[in-house]
């Protein structure tokens, strides 16, 4: 059952994700997106993560600011949380853009983990178009 409780730690959980790094996910999780579905280790997440932080600043990106979730607890170990969140760019006139994610969390002694990571577009083609963009 979904309390105020429990929106208060998952959303604790989520502003703190973007400093948490790889340490929030657990040891092999499915990474999703319109494209792929992959299973993921905690350490190919780490690896790959410097390469993301490059691809959003390639595009003027600074990094993500957690706006909103929506969670459906499924049993006492797990919950579905729908997430959105909002890219913040050096250019305050830049385009806005919002992305959209939906994790699969479940809890353990150390608290949440995410086990499933669905991107609801494909962030690699997003920000492609949004450099093109900016080059034309």
């Amino acid at each position: 059952m979904k309390t105020p409780a429990l929106e208060a730690e998952l959303r604790e959980f989520f502003e703190r994700f973007d400093s948490s790094g790889a340490d929030v996910f657990h040891e092999q999780f499915l990474s999703l997106d319109p494209s792929s579905a992959t299973v993921v280790t905690r350490d190919q997440l780490r690896a790959v993560l410097p390469k993301r932080a490059q691809m959003f600043g390639s595009v003027g990106a600074t990094g993500t600011r957690f706006r909103d979730l929506a969670a459906r607890p499924l049993d006492d170990q797990h919950i579905l949380v729908e997430t959105h969140w909002d890219v913040e760019f050096a250019d305050e006139n830049a385009e806005p853009l919002t992305l959209h994610a939906t994790y699969l969390l479940r809890r353990a002694d150390e608290g949440w983990s995410v086990v499933v990571y669905l991107n609801h577009r494909d962030i690699g083609s997003i920000l492609a178009n949004r450099g093109q963009a900016a080059d034309a």
